[in-house]
């Protein structure tokens, strides 16, 4: 036992001891967060349909004169509330082109002489812009308020659905989805755990691998016996792991209490109770599922540039949450996300996603614990058999059909 606690005070004071440690704790994972959150609220922004053009609702005006040819006959009437010299008619496209080349006005539309039946517009500008002229909604809104004559049909028309008001079966047990919370935090969840379980588990392989590079494995293995090197590393990272939990998910609750008491409009949103508690079990059994793991690849490789060759494969299930991170979001009670929050190489994150996102029956948190802590004991006992002195004094290549023999071993 004094063996064990010499292993995990050297892995808790060398791993503490490095810069990158702090790096990673603190400055990487709130940047990939960042990031990430802001590409995707400007990607909701950019398909955000609440930024058509309506009078009195916030509508942008273009800077230059628009001219209209309508060769139809539709536009009787100028909707009110838009400003003079916005809108110019010309009698043909002749005089609407000569406009257009004196810069009177910056671009004109023709409306075809059978749009009713039809539907053709065609608009001339000057230069091309890739994603349009951004005077489409206006025009929008002129033609619809000119053939339904009628300035509510023509608000319902161009946006029916503006007074959307979502509730749900079960309210009091549901969070608010007009909570801008309601995205950020299960979102923010799924990353502080990815981010969390595979960089503690990460230490194991670097460990493991670094110790087989420099030949003090064959110094240790003198006087411990290699599964006690495994549960020291194991033991000794996981309080490292602790550590950065409690930093990343202690710091996310503490801005979640501010951001709360700052801003009334989101102080609806709330945390199930009891999420701590989840959070750290299947924090906990997550690491020490892949750090078991991490620690077989360390063992078998000879360098860490080989076993990160393989990393990759060992971490894809956790990676498959964060490509569908908006089906969590949106319907986090979906077959999809049950399944994958079940699944013990994906309920780490998976289920806390899904508990930060709304509500979730007691039983598949308990049920899946159950599969993950069932899971973890099974593979800290299979990491354990490739834990042996041949193995870790090896320097043969980690090769496919290696890794198969050992496994049939």
């Amino acid at each position: 036992m004094r063996n064990v606690y010499m292993v995990i005070k050297h892995e808790i004071l060398t791993t503490v001891g490095k810069r990158s440690f702090w790096v990673m704790t603190f400055i990487f994972p709130a940047f990939i967060i960042l990031l990430n959150v802001g590409t995707q609220v400007m990607a909701n922004s950019a398909l955000d349909d609440s930024d058509m053009f309506l009078p009195g609702e916030g509508g942008e005006l273009p800077d230059q004169t628009i001219g209209i040819v309508d060769q139809a006959g539709l536009l009787r009437n100028y909707p009110p509330g838009l400003p003079d010299g916005l809108l110019a008619s010309y009698p043909d496209e002749a005089a609407a082109q000569s406009a257009l080349q004196n810069d009177t006005i910056g671009s004109y539309y023709l409306i075809s002489a059978d749009y009713l039946q039809t539907g053709d517009v065609i608009v001339v500008a000057k230069n091309f812009k890739l994603f349009g002229l951004g005077t489409e909604d206006l025009v929008e809104y002129l033609i619809t308020y000119n053939v339904l004559d009628n300035p509510s049909l023509t608000a319902v028309a161009i946006n029916p659905l503006a007074r959307l008001k979502q509730t749900s079966l079960s309210p009091e047990n549901s969070q608010d989805v007009t909570n801008p919370l309601t995205f950020f935090v299960p979102f923010a969840t799924m990353f502080i755990f990815f981010f969390l379980i595979t960089m503690s588990s990460g230490y194991m392989l670097q460990s493991v691998s670094k110790e087989k590079e420099n030949r003090t494995v064959e110094v240790l293995l003198v006087s411990l016996r290699p599964r006690e090197l495994m549960l020291g590393k194991m033991l000794g990272l996981s309080v490292v792991a602790l550590l950065q939990m409690a930093i990343w998910f202690g710091g996310a609750l503490l801005v979640l209490d501010q951001v709360k008491q700052l801003l009334q409009s989101v102080a609806s949103f709330k945390l199930p109770s009891g999420f701590v508690l989840w959070g750290l079990l299947y924090f906990f059994f997550g690491y020490l599922l892949y750090a078991s793991l991490m620690g077989a690849i360390g063992a078998l490789a000879p360098s860490a540039r080989e076993g990160g060759s393989i990393t990759f494969l060992v971490l894809l299930p956790l990676m498959i949450p964060l490509w569908l991170n908006s089906a969590f979001i949106e319907s986090p009670n979906g077959t999809l996300t049950t399944i994958l929050s079940l699944f013990p190489l994906t309920s780490p994150t998976s289920m806390m996603t899904r508990l930060a996102a709304g509500a979730v029956p007691i039983w598949q948190p308990m049920l899946g614990l159950f599969l993950l802590a069932v899971t973890t004991y099974l593979v800290v006992l299979l990491a354990a058999r490739f834990f042996r002195a041949d193995n870790l004094l090896s320097n043969t290549a980690l090769e496919w059909k290696r890794l198969i023999a050992e496994f049939r071993r």
